[in-house]
């Protein structure tokens, strides 16, 4: 009796086993993950909003090891002159603009010089309060590492290595301690895993019984999606999982079937055309540059405009983070608002009095989101920022059909099809032979030139450093037919947190205006910012949710037996994406 109840449980267990996995998948067991070069968000798709931390983890440094701290902000470089006077003209000739523009009601718009600004400020005096009941993190209060905002506070004197695993929406290799592929994995493995146990309080014995979705860059490495999603499936334990590309995601956040999506992050500016669920490979375009860059533009301008904080040092994690808080919260590309504005902050630092500033800053809120339509000013965080799109395809062991396996075999047939027909022609006219013969030469010189452009939507796109609308024009004209380029001049999507500017959109439309072919302009261009009144850093994260629940996407999940027996091949069957 006991064998025969042993039985009846096994064939049940094995029975509700098949159910689950033919069962859509619950909302409350879909845990989406969207890393990025600043902030991680994650929580389950039945979540109104994600848990949003720092991205990063400081591990204690060893005793005379190597030393390694990623900063919050992308550091500044030393400028040549001629490059501060580059940058210098810029912002004057951005100040003229500014002052030659109208407001909304058709009156010429004042505008505020930097001796203005320093000479409101040069009284200002700091209020000074209670000594600060923050703390600092020292090694003596941790066993193995920091994680998120706490890295913040990762006391300097104890010399922790601080990692951010992503930076300009990729993994952070180097060759510095913590740079290889292993660590950076190691690093996510800790960081992931920390999370879904202390934030969505998992236990990490209990992910067999849960599914991740991660929303991967629209420009990708495959080796790293590869292993991402063992880490996934492998050291983390999930139950499935399946990749999404954040520009795929924002259209699903947003309810939309087509856009040109633009997400402005911390450290890079991507734009693609997405269309009915599909990132037209063709389209997408990297730029490093972002928020963390606007940010160091703010400070650069309010330094020569009399910032009275002159002890602020941008390298500093919690200098970076203050500075990234005024911008966040003051700066705008809204032409109505004049003159001097009200500015408030307060300077914290662990074990000090606290310091609270009023001050007054003027255009200054304005230009440095404005590097974004005249990017030489960017040159401040580095020179490097051109345009970047899909890499060819690399080779895979594990892959027997991949990319080279499939250029090889397109040149082959193209160069057997070629001396097939060289050959018949030959035989029907024997007069001409030699002549077949050198232009046979000739098709085979076209066979290899095909052969090099069988995929020619992965060949990089090393450009100029693009503009954000010229990033746009540039995108949408390497659209495949003059009807979608129409279709997404219509309907352009700004995510990230980059997109919160007030005012962006109406800047962004103006410039656009000016640049459409006539051909391609729609009857209107609609620029969309936090669709359905949402956050727009978080609409990826949305829209991922929402696909991780629909029905057509169960086809998508990928299994740890299925990724242990078949590996990368899965991808190209189960990405819904060009693999």
């Amino acid at each position: 009796m006991a064998e025969d109840r042993n039985l009846a449980v096994t064939m049940n267990t094995s029975v509700t086993q098949e159910q689950s996995q033919s069962e859509p998948i619950q909302a409350q067991t879909c845990i989406i993950i969207h890393p990025g070069s600043k902030n991680l968000r994650i929580g389950r798709a039945s979540d109104v909003n994600p848990h949003t931390i720092l991205h990063a983890i400081a591990r204690p440094r060893r005793p005379k090891g190597p030393l390694h701290r990623d900063p919050v902000l992308i550091p500044t470089v030393e400028l040549s002159k001629e490059n501060k006077l580059q940058v210098d003209e810029t912002y004057q000739s951005m100040r003229g603009t500014l002052q030659s523009c109208l407001r909304s009601d058709g009156t010429p718009r004042p505008a505020t010089s930097a001796q203005q600004v320093a000479l409101a400020n040069k009284q200002c005096i700091p209020i000074q309060g209670s000594v600060s009941k923050l703390q600092y993190v020292t090694k003596s209060d941790v066993e193995d590492y920091i994680i998120g905002d706490q890295v913040l506070y990762a006391h300097s004197a104890d010399q922790f290595n601080v990692h951010f695993p992503f930076r300009h929406g990729d993994l952070n290799i180097h060759a510095g301690v913590g740079g290889s592929l292993s660590s950076i994995l190691a690093d996510l493995e800790t960081i992931w895993g920390h999370c879904v146990t202390n934030l969505l309080e998992i236990p990490k014995t209990e992910l067999k019984h849960y599914r991740a979705v991660l929303v991967i860059p629209d420009i990708y490495n495959r080796l790293f999606l590869k292993e991402l999603v063992g880490l996934l499936l492998i050291q983390l334990g999930f139950g499935g999982c399946f990749l999404v590309q954040d520009h795929v995601a924002a259209t699903f956040g947003a309810g939309l079937g087509a856009a040109c999506v633009v997400d402005l992050g911390d450290q890079k500016t991507s734009v693609s055309c997405v269309e009915d669920a599909l990132s037209q490979r063709a389209t997408r375009i990297r730029l490093d540059y972002g928020g963390s860059d606007i940010t160091q533009a703010f400070y650069y301008l309010i330094q020569r405009a009399g910032f009275p904080y002159k002890e602020c040092q941008p390298q500093h994690p919690l200098d970076g983070a203050l500075l990234t808080r005024i911008k966040e919260g003051y700066c705008h590309l809204n032409l109505d608002f004049c003159g001097l504005r009200d500015v408030n902050f307060v300077v914290e630092r662990p074990g000090v009095p606290t310091l609270r500033y009023h001050i007054k800053i003027g255009d200054e809120l304005l230009l440095a989101p404005l590097g974004l339509f005249n990017t030489e000013v960017f040159a401040l965080t580095g020179q490097d920022k051109r345009g970047q799109g899909q890499a060819n395809a690399s080779g895979d062991p594990e892959d027997p059909h991949d990319a080279n396996y499939l250029r090889e075999t397109s040149r082959r047939a193209h160069k057997e099809a070629l001396e097939n027909q060289s050959t018949s022609t030959a035989s029907m006219d024997p007069i001409d032979n030699s002549t077949n013969a050198g232009g046979q030469g000739e098709e085979d010189l076209v066979v290899d030139s095909l052969a090099a452009d069988a995929a020619t939507d992965d060949q990089p796109q090393q450009q100029l450093l693009y503009s954000l609308d010229q990033a746009i024009l540039h995108s949408i004209e390497r659209c495949s037919s003059d009807e979608m380029k129409r279709r997404m001049y219509s309907c352009i999507l700004l995510v990230g947190g980059g997109a919160k500017f007030e005012g962006l959109s109406t800047w962004l439309h103006n410039r656009l205006l000016l640049q459409i072919p006539f051909q391609f302009r729609p009857e209107q261009t609609e620029i969309i910012v936090g669709p359905k009144e949402m956050d727009p850093s978080m609409v990826a994260w949305k829209g991922a949710a929402i696909m991780s629940c629909l029905e057509s996407a169960q086809e998508l999940w990928i299994r740890p037996t299925e990724w242990k027996k078949i590996g990368v091949r899965l991808l190209r069957e189960r990405a819904p994406f060009y693999w």
